[in-house]
């Protein structure tokens, strides 16, 4: 018997690069070998002992009745025993002959099963994969006759989805290709994987290609025409633009906005997003539909034309003097929070046909909110509403939540709920103070101090009598006549 050892010559052993039976892992177990010898055009049999492994004492070889093949019978641990029918379906999942197990033929699925997009090259089967992307690189990749190991194949993205793409490879007869001996768990990094590895990314493109339509990047388009892929440029949409919150995570998504008249908005500072939101809320003031910029578009030709918002301001009127507001601008020490005369949203539009072409839009504006260089907190904003304005507290405090809030992750500053009720009792008191004056602000504050503290102590179906002041508090229950 001879071990680590094969009858492949030289042409196959660089073809199919073989492997053995792993018959290493078999030493120190009972095993019986029975097989059939063409030279001798008969079968025999040896058993090998548990000893026998090492001692090098001459096994008995004796005739067997085998018609063809090998067999090899182990006497197996337990151990190996229970995991035997997982081991077998796995490894005869994406096998390309058919395996038997008690007598029983194997489940076998195609590799590239659920594919997008396939194709061949040079003795493989290429095929794309929504979201594979999103995988670990160990992830099968590519399978060798049943074997699968992981690679880094390229990924390719549209700019408005999180699922990349990318490929798996069904190697069916590529020599170039091979494992990394003995081991067998990574592919051999050489030219003919490189190569591959550009295949798979033309791959991809042609998939997208195939598409009535793609959201790629211009980069990645112009990547696809470098390797030969030729495509129409990105469906030309935008996301309707949508004011950002001071608790927000990431930008807000709005609706897709085509075929109509539209103008790129940056992203801006959440007060500067809210105060503009008042006035772009109004029919068409700009007179086109303002979208989110994506700079991921920029080169492409209906991108380029989109004209653009240079800059968003605020003017202050305070009755004696016209303040600018703009992104991280801080007011004055003396601008505090009431009333001015008016708040205008003065909007500057580049024109793409001319560089130094522009347009002005002013735009009147109920209230605003300055954080002022402030974050989370309403200790350095300023809340401005005009004269004129029919905004009610709500809507007042409401922005001003919208403009200011951000949770604080710190273990010690409590829940977000616990936070968010304490700035929005704020937040409320200080629109109250603008719009109602300084005695019912105060009044409501008692009302919510109150409601949140004192009303759920009250029983079901009764009322009581308050009167405080002066240092002093009086309370009765009324009559129950009283409180239905």
């Amino acid at each position: 018997m001879t071990l680590g050892d094969s009858g492949w010559n030289a042409e196959i052993a660089d073809r199919e690069d073989p492997a053995g039976m792993g018959v290493f892992s078999l030493a120190g177990h009972r095993v019986e070998i029975r097989s059939y010898s063409r030279s001798a055009a008969q079968g025999w049999r040896v058993v090998i002992t548990p000893d026998a492994w090492e001692t090098g004492a001459p096994l008995a070889v004796e005739p067997f009745d085998i018609g063809a093949g090998t067999e090899i019978l182990i006497d197996f641990p337990e151990s190996w025993e229970t995991a035997l029918d997982g081991a077998a379906a796995h490894c005869a999942l994406h096998y390309p002959l058919p395996v038997f197990l008690h007598g029983n033929v194997q489940p076998r699925a195609d590799f590239l099963g659920g594919a997008i997009h396939v194709e061949q090259w040079e003795g493989c089967r290429i095929g794309v994969f929504s979201g594979l992307g999103n995988r670990p690189l160990d992830c099968p990749r590519i399978n060798f006759h049943g074997l699968t190991v992981g690679c880094d194949f390229p990924i390719v993205s549209e700019a408005d989805h999180h699922e990349p793409w990318s490929v798996k490879v069904d190697i069916v007869d590529s020599p170039a290709l091979q494992l990394v001996l003995p081991a067998r768990k990574e592919m051999v990094q050489n030219e003919a994987l490189e190569a591959l590895k550009i295949v798979a990314e033309r791959t991809i493109f042609r998939a997208f290609a195939a598409r009535e339509s793609h959201r790629l990047s211009f980069a990645s388009w112009r990547r696809a025409n470098d390797l030969g892929v030729q495509m129409p440029e990105a469906a030309a949409w935008l996301e309707a633009w949508a004011p950002q919150t001071a608790d927000g995570h990431g930008l807000p998504s709005g609706e897709p906005v085509v075929n109509e008249p539209m103008v790129l908005l940056d992203n801006y500072e959440p007060d500067i997003d809210q105060g503009a939101a008042q006035a772009f809320s109004n029919g068409s003031p700009l007179g086109r539909r303002p979208v989110r910029a994506r700079g991921a578009f920029a080169g492409y030709s209906w991108y380029d034309a989109l004209p653009r918002v240079a800059e968003i301001a605020f003017a202050i009127d305070t009755g004696d003097r016209i303040q600018r507001y703009a992104d991280e601008d801080v007011l004055p020490p003396e601008f505090v929070s009431g009333r001015v005369d008016s708040i205008t949203l003065d909007v500057t539009i580049e024109l793409p046909d001319a560089s130094d072409a522009s347009q002005n839009h002013l735009l009147p504006v109920e209230a605003l909110v300055c954080r002022n260089g402030g974050y989370g907190s309403l200790d350095e904003a300023v809340v401005l509403v005009s004269r004129t304005a029919a905004i009610t507290p709500g809507t007042l405090a409401w922005l001003i939540d919208a403009s200011c809030f951000s949770y604080d992750e710190d273990h010690d500053s409590d829940s977000w709920d616990t936070q968010h009720r304490a700035f929005e009792q704020a937040a409320r008191h200080i629109a109250n103070e603008i719009l109602l004056g300084e005695e019912e602000a105060l009044l409501e504050r008692i009302r919510d101090a109150i409601a949140d503290e004192i009303v759920w102590l009250i029983p079901a179906g009764r009322s009581i009598s308050l009167i405080a002041g002066a240092g002093a508090v009086a309370l009765s229950f009324l009559p129950e006549a009283a409180s239905n």
